[in-house]
């Protein structure tokens, strides 16, 4: 058992954590804890809860094939980004919450590019392959902290993923965002299966200039712009997904640019405030939607 392997010397705190213990050596199908009960190899206390979850996520960055495993029921307040690296699974306990922290200064902004803009999830210098994040709850506290940023102004980002091959999200939810739950540019081999974004500010999926997207078995409750927005995708597909509003946006799914070797079906598109699926300024290539309702 690895608590007993490693012992109580990696009952470290955020405040005094600056290396990843040497005892956490090895490979290979590892999973290491970090907790708000004081039991984890590494401690949040609900402040800056960023700083011991990236260590955690470096170490795994560093031995591949680890599982950094979020304790709960407990909330993780984070101030800055974290960040992922290659071969990590990130996950957590039914109920474990990450949630952006009051007080920030302004992430992101209309004039910042794609990968910059910052996020409270994100991929370790922009490169990385085989990432899975599970089981979580992503809340972007728009309503809470955040309400007097305009929607959509690409501030706040709950998840900018950067150049990935062989990523996979599935039981997340993205709730209470002020942009993208989810924006995905320059990946390849990408999976979203029963994941739940529920009123972020922007697109609930934005996948921009990616090879190979299924995106399956979730529940979008629009607020602002689209479920999901395929631009610049070629090899996707959009089934069994439920789309439907809360009282705004726009569109279930949204085809932009040139968008190639897609198949749209099995969806239900519902009590949209836009059309089910709305084709931008389109060069479709072996595009077939069908079997949806609305």
């Amino acid at each position: 058992m690895l608590k007993r392997q490693l012992g109580t010397s990696l009952l470290v705190t955020c405040l005094i954590l600056t290396t990843v213990p040497a005892a956490l050596g090895g490979h290979n199908t590892r999973t290491i804890t970090v907790s708000g009960d004081g039991s984890g190899n590494f401690i949040c206390d609900g402040k800056d809860d960023q700083v011991p979850i990236n260590k955690a996520l470096e170490y795994a960055a560093n031995n591949p094939g680890t599982t950094v495993h979020l304790k709960g029921q407990f909330t993780y307040y984070i101030s800055d980004t974290l960040q992922i690296g290659s071969d990590t699974v990130l996950e957590g306990d039914s109920g474990v919450k990450i949630k952006l922290a009051p007080g920030l200064s302004v992430w992101g902004g209309r004039s910042s590019n794609i990968a910059d803009e910052k996020a409270m999830i994100m991929i370790k210098d922009n490169s990385a392959t085989n990432i899975i994040i599970k089981n979580l709850i992503i809340d972007g506290s728009q309503e809470d902290y955040y309400s007097n940023i305009r929607l959509g102004t690409s501030c706040y980002n709950m998840a900018t993923l950067i150049g990935c091959n062989g990523l996979t999200i599935h039981d997340v939810t993205f709730k209470n965002g002020c942009n993208d739950a989810v924006l995905i540019n320059k990946c390849s081999n990408v999976r979203i299966d029963k994941i739940a974004v529920n009123k972020c500010g922007h697109d609930g999926i934005s996948a921009y200039d990616v090879t190979g997207i299924k995106i399956i078995n979730s529940r979008f409750v629009n607020r602002t712009n689209s479920s999901c927005r395929f631009y610049q995708v070629t090899n996707g597909v959009f089934a069994h997904n439920e789309c439907t509003t809360s009282g705004g946006g726009y569109a279930g799914l949204e085809l932009e640019g040139t968008v190639s070797n897609t198949e749209v079906y099995g969806n239900n598109f519902h009590d949209l405030a836009g059309p089910a699926i709305a084709h931008v300024h389109t060069n479709e290539n072996n595009v077939h939607i069908h079997d949806n309702s609305t």
